[in-house]
Protein backbone atom coordinates (compact mmCIF):
# COMPACT_ATOMS: atom_id res chain seq x y z
CA UNK A 1 0.00 0.00 0.00
CA UNK A 2 1.52 3.18 -0.72
CA UNK A 3 -1.12 5.66 0.99
CA UNK A 4 0.75 5.77 4.42
CA UNK A 5 2.60 8.92 4.86
CA UNK A 6 4.66 9.25 7.92
CA UNK A 7 4.39 13.03 7.85
CA UNK A 8 1.32 12.94 9.62
CA UNK A 9 2.47 11.66 12.85
CA UNK A 10 6.22 12.26 12.77
CA UNK A 11 7.48 13.43 16.21
CA UNK A 12 4.44 11.18 17.76
CA UNK A 13 4.75 9.26 20.71
CA UNK A 14 5.98 6.41 18.40
CA UNK A 15 8.77 8.21 17.27
CA UNK A 16 10.05 8.56 20.48
CA UNK A 17 10.39 5.37 21.40
CA UNK A 18 11.46 3.69 18.12
CA UNK A 19 14.08 6.49 17.92
CA UNK A 20 15.57 5.93 21.25
CA UNK A 21 15.83 2.53 20.65
CA UNK A 22 17.23 3.43 17.52
CA UNK A 23 20.03 5.96 18.43
CA UNK A 24 20.55 3.16 21.32
CA UNK A 25 21.53 0.43 18.50
CA UNK A 26 23.69 2.98 16.78
CA UNK A 27 25.86 3.94 19.63
CA UNK A 28 26.09 0.48 20.85
CA UNK A 29 27.52 -0.58 17.20
CA UNK A 30 29.31 2.50 17.27
CA UNK A 31 31.53 1.42 20.39
CA UNK A 32 33.55 -0.93 18.25
CA UNK A 33 36.00 0.25 15.25
CA UNK A 34 34.36 -2.11 13.16
CA UNK A 35 32.39 -0.96 9.98
CA UNK A 36 28.58 -2.27 10.11
CA UNK A 37 26.00 -2.06 7.51
CA UNK A 38 22.33 -0.93 8.22
CA UNK A 39 18.85 -1.45 6.65
CA UNK A 40 16.21 0.98 6.69
CA UNK A 41 13.57 -0.79 4.73
CA UNK A 42 10.36 1.24 5.02
CA UNK A 43 12.45 5.01 5.53
CA UNK A 44 10.50 7.29 4.84
CA UNK A 45 11.13 11.10 3.54
CA UNK A 46 13.95 11.67 6.23
CA UNK A 47 13.20 14.66 7.51
CA UNK A 48 9.67 16.26 8.33
CA UNK A 49 8.74 19.89 8.83
CA UNK A 50 6.62 20.38 12.22
CA UNK A 51 4.95 23.31 10.36
CA UNK A 52 3.54 20.81 8.12
CA UNK A 53 -0.26 21.33 7.48
CA UNK A 54 0.06 17.09 8.22
CA UNK A 55 1.27 17.42 11.52
CA UNK A 56 -0.80 20.37 12.52
CA UNK A 57 -3.76 18.04 11.52
CA UNK A 58 -3.05 15.50 13.74
CA UNK A 59 -1.40 17.41 16.88
CA UNK A 60 0.91 14.19 17.48
CA UNK A 61 3.89 15.94 17.63
CA UNK A 62 2.64 18.92 19.45
CA UNK A 63 1.77 16.18 22.25
CA UNK A 64 5.30 14.23 21.73
CA UNK A 65 8.59 15.69 20.66
CA UNK A 66 7.75 18.91 21.42
CA UNK A 67 6.41 18.28 25.08
CA UNK A 68 9.14 16.49 25.64
CA UNK A 69 11.68 18.67 25.03
CA UNK A 70 9.82 21.26 27.58
CA UNK A 71 10.56 18.53 30.38
CA UNK A 72 14.03 19.69 32.59
CA UNK A 73 14.21 16.26 33.78
CA UNK A 74 14.36 13.73 31.24
CA UNK A 75 16.41 10.74 32.05
CA UNK A 76 20.10 10.81 31.57
CA UNK A 77 19.55 7.81 29.18
CA UNK A 78 17.85 10.10 26.81
CA UNK A 79 20.59 12.77 26.47
CA UNK A 80 21.82 11.67 23.30
CA UNK A 81 18.18 11.37 21.34
CA UNK A 82 17.47 14.80 23.35
CA UNK A 83 20.30 16.52 22.48
CA UNK A 84 20.08 15.45 18.41
CA UNK A 85 16.26 16.27 18.15
CA UNK A 86 16.51 19.40 19.51
CA UNK A 87 18.55 20.94 17.01
CA UNK A 88 15.91 20.14 14.77
CA UNK A 89 13.25 21.28 16.38
CA UNK A 90 15.14 24.53 16.72
CA UNK A 91 14.53 24.81 13.18
CA UNK A 92 10.98 23.07 13.07
CA UNK A 93 12.09 20.26 11.86
CA UNK A 94 11.41 16.18 13.25
CA UNK A 95 14.63 14.11 12.08
CA UNK A 96 13.13 10.70 10.44
CA UNK A 97 15.19 7.42 11.06
CA UNK A 98 17.27 8.13 7.91
CA UNK A 99 18.54 11.67 9.65
CA UNK A 100 19.34 9.37 12.40
CA UNK A 101 20.74 6.78 10.99
CA UNK A 102 22.80 9.04 8.92
CA UNK A 103 24.10 10.69 11.15
CA UNK A 104 25.46 8.42 14.02
CA UNK A 105 26.63 6.11 11.76
CA UNK A 106 30.57 6.61 10.60
CA UNK A 107 32.05 7.05 7.40
CA UNK A 108 33.08 3.46 7.57
CA UNK A 109 29.29 1.84 7.65
CA UNK A 110 26.49 1.60 5.02
CA UNK A 111 23.18 2.89 5.23
CA UNK A 112 21.20 0.97 2.85
CA UNK A 113 17.36 2.94 2.79
CA UNK A 114 14.37 1.69 0.77
CA UNK A 115 11.21 3.22 0.01
CA UNK A 116 7.92 3.04 -2.61
CA UNK A 117 5.98 6.10 -2.07
CA UNK A 118 6.53 8.59 -5.10
CA UNK A 119 6.84 11.33 -3.00
CA UNK A 120 8.14 10.27 -0.12
CA UNK A 121 11.47 8.88 -1.45
CA UNK A 122 11.91 11.95 -3.62
CA UNK A 123 12.21 13.76 -0.21
CA UNK A 124 14.27 11.16 1.05
CA UNK A 125 16.89 11.67 -2.06
CA UNK A 126 16.99 15.20 -2.02
CA UNK A 127 17.20 15.38 2.08
CA UNK A 128 20.16 12.64 1.85
CA UNK A 129 22.01 14.72 -0.80
CA UNK A 130 22.14 17.90 1.81
CA UNK A 131 24.97 17.19 4.30
CA UNK A 132 23.87 17.11 7.80
CA UNK A 133 23.78 20.23 9.08
CA UNK A 134 24.98 18.96 12.47
CA UNK A 135 27.76 16.41 11.41
CA UNK A 136 31.28 17.29 11.91
CA UNK A 137 32.32 14.17 10.54
CA UNK A 138 32.07 11.83 7.21
CA UNK A 139 28.88 10.78 7.10
CA UNK A 140 28.43 6.91 5.95
CA UNK A 141 27.97 5.61 2.50
CA UNK A 142 24.51 5.57 1.64
CA UNK A 143 22.28 3.68 -0.58
CA UNK A 144 18.73 4.33 -1.69
CA UNK A 145 16.28 2.13 -3.54
CA UNK A 146 12.92 2.91 -4.60
CA UNK A 147 12.16 -0.96 -3.60
CA UNK A 148 9.64 -2.38 -1.66
CA UNK A 149 11.49 -2.97 1.68
CA UNK A 150 10.83 -6.37 2.77
CA UNK A 151 12.66 -8.31 -0.98
CA UNK A 152 15.37 -5.47 -0.69
CA UNK A 153 16.15 -6.76 2.96
CA UNK A 154 15.58 -10.46 1.99
CA UNK A 155 18.08 -10.13 -1.11
CA UNK A 156 20.85 -8.14 0.03
CA UNK A 157 21.26 -10.14 3.66
CA UNK A 158 23.31 -11.42 4.82
CA UNK A 159 25.25 -8.34 4.14
CA UNK A 160 29.35 -8.62 3.32
CA UNK A 161 29.83 -6.22 6.29
CA UNK A 162 27.63 -9.22 8.53
CA UNK A 163 27.98 -6.77 11.39
CA UNK A 164 24.96 -4.92 11.84
CA UNK A 165 21.11 -3.95 12.24
CA UNK A 166 17.98 -3.47 10.31
CA UNK A 167 14.61 -1.04 11.38
CA UNK A 168 12.11 -2.65 10.36
CA UNK A 169 8.63 0.19 10.13
CA UNK A 170 5.78 -0.97 7.65
CA UNK A 171 2.70 0.99 7.40
CA UNK A 172 0.20 -2.08 8.79
CA UNK A 173 -2.22 -1.17 6.94
CA UNK A 174 -3.22 -4.36 5.81
CA UNK A 175 -3.55 -7.49 7.79
CA UNK A 176 -0.89 -9.11 5.11
CA UNK A 177 1.71 -6.58 6.97
CA UNK A 178 1.64 -8.48 10.11
CA UNK A 179 1.97 -11.70 8.09
CA UNK A 180 4.80 -9.95 5.82
CA UNK A 181 6.64 -9.07 8.59
CA UNK A 182 6.79 -12.27 10.60
CA UNK A 183 7.94 -14.46 7.11
CA UNK A 184 10.56 -11.87 6.11
CA UNK A 185 11.76 -11.72 9.75
CA UNK A 186 12.34 -15.10 9.78
CA UNK A 187 13.70 -15.85 6.30
CA UNK A 188 16.17 -12.91 7.22
CA UNK A 189 17.35 -13.92 10.89
CA UNK A 190 17.71 -17.62 9.48
CA UNK A 191 20.45 -16.57 7.17
CA UNK A 192 21.95 -13.46 9.12
CA UNK A 193 21.72 -14.50 12.43
CA UNK A 194 24.05 -11.98 14.07
CA UNK A 195 22.18 -9.06 12.38
CA UNK A 196 20.19 -6.78 15.07
CA UNK A 197 17.27 -6.93 13.67
CA UNK A 198 14.76 -4.08 15.15
CA UNK A 199 10.87 -4.06 14.16
CA UNK A 200 8.30 -1.28 15.41
CA UNK A 201 4.78 -2.53 15.73
CA UNK A 202 1.53 -0.23 16.23
CA UNK A 203 -0.98 -1.27 19.26
CA UNK A 204 -4.19 -1.64 18.06
CA UNK A 205 -7.03 -3.25 19.80
CA UNK A 206 -8.29 -4.32 16.77
CA UNK A 207 -5.61 -5.69 15.36
CA UNK A 208 -4.33 -7.23 18.97
CA UNK A 209 -4.72 -10.67 17.60
CA UNK A 210 -2.40 -10.28 13.93
CA UNK A 211 -0.12 -8.60 16.17
CA UNK A 212 0.45 -11.65 19.01
CA UNK A 213 0.48 -14.08 16.17
CA UNK A 214 3.38 -12.03 14.63
CA UNK A 215 5.24 -11.53 17.59
CA UNK A 216 4.57 -15.42 18.89
CA UNK A 217 6.25 -16.19 15.51
CA UNK A 218 9.31 -14.05 14.86
CA UNK A 219 10.20 -15.21 18.61
CA UNK A 220 9.70 -18.90 18.54
CA UNK A 221 11.26 -19.18 14.85
CA UNK A 222 14.48 -16.86 16.64
CA UNK A 223 14.69 -19.27 19.54
CA UNK A 224 14.72 -22.34 17.52
CA UNK A 225 17.89 -20.84 15.98
CA UNK A 226 19.32 -19.64 19.67
CA UNK A 227 17.74 -20.50 22.40
CA UNK A 228 19.65 -18.25 24.01
CA UNK A 229 19.37 -15.36 21.79
CA UNK A 230 18.84 -11.91 23.24
CA UNK A 231 15.18 -10.69 22.48
CA UNK A 232 13.29 -7.25 23.91
CA UNK A 233 9.79 -6.63 23.65
CA UNK A 234 9.60 -3.56 24.14
CA UNK A 235 6.19 -1.42 24.82
CA UNK A 236 5.20 2.40 25.29
CA UNK A 237 1.16 2.32 26.33
CA UNK A 238 -0.11 5.48 26.37
CA UNK A 239 -4.13 4.97 27.06
CA UNK A 240 -4.84 1.94 28.74
CA UNK A 241 -7.02 -0.47 26.46
CA UNK A 242 -10.46 -0.11 28.07
CA UNK A 243 -9.97 3.58 28.72
CA UNK A 244 -12.95 5.99 27.30
CA UNK A 245 -12.77 7.20 23.93
CA UNK A 246 -9.19 4.88 22.99
CA UNK A 247 -7.38 6.25 20.43
CA UNK A 248 -6.93 3.89 17.01
CA UNK A 249 -3.39 3.93 18.05
CA UNK A 250 -2.93 3.61 21.85
CA UNK A 251 1.01 2.91 21.86
CA UNK A 252 3.39 0.97 20.48
CA UNK A 253 6.18 -1.49 20.62
CA UNK A 254 9.99 -2.50 19.52
CA UNK A 255 10.84 -6.33 19.16
CA UNK A 256 14.57 -6.43 19.11
CA UNK A 257 16.32 -9.72 18.21
CA UNK A 258 19.92 -9.90 18.74
CA UNK A 259 19.01 -6.98 21.38
CA UNK A 260 22.27 -4.58 22.54
CA UNK A 261 23.45 -5.13 26.36
CA UNK A 262 21.20 -3.29 28.73
CA UNK A 263 18.34 -2.37 26.46
CA UNK A 264 15.90 -3.08 28.28
CA UNK A 265 16.60 -1.59 31.25
CA UNK A 266 17.44 2.10 29.60
CA UNK A 267 14.73 1.84 27.39
CA UNK A 268 12.07 1.09 30.27
CA UNK A 269 13.48 4.27 32.30
CA UNK A 270 12.14 6.30 29.16
CA UNK A 271 8.84 4.26 29.15
CA UNK A 272 8.11 5.19 32.74
CA UNK A 273 9.47 8.70 32.03
CA UNK A 274 7.03 9.27 28.87
CA UNK A 275 4.13 8.11 30.87
CA UNK A 276 4.33 9.74 33.96
CA UNK A 277 5.47 13.05 31.83
CA UNK A 278 3.64 12.66 29.00
CA UNK A 279 0.72 10.66 28.47
CA UNK A 280 -0.77 10.52 31.74
CA UNK A 281 -4.06 9.49 30.42
CA UNK A 282 -2.32 5.88 30.92
CA UNK A 283 -2.96 4.89 34.49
Amino acid sequence: MLSYQHAFHAGNHADILKHYVLTYVLQSLNKKEKPYTFFDTHSGSGIYSLQDERIIKTGEAEKGITELLKCPDFPEQMREYINFVEKYHKKNQYPGSPEIERNFMRSQDTLILSELHPQEIQNLQNNMKNPPDFKETPFPTIQIHKRNGWELLNALTPPKTKRGAALIDPSYEETQDYLDAAKYINMVHKKWNTGIIMLWYPLLAHREQEINQMLESICENAKKLNQNIEIKNLTLKVYQKNAPDLPRLYGSGMLVLNAPWQLDENAEQIIKFAQTHLYTDYK
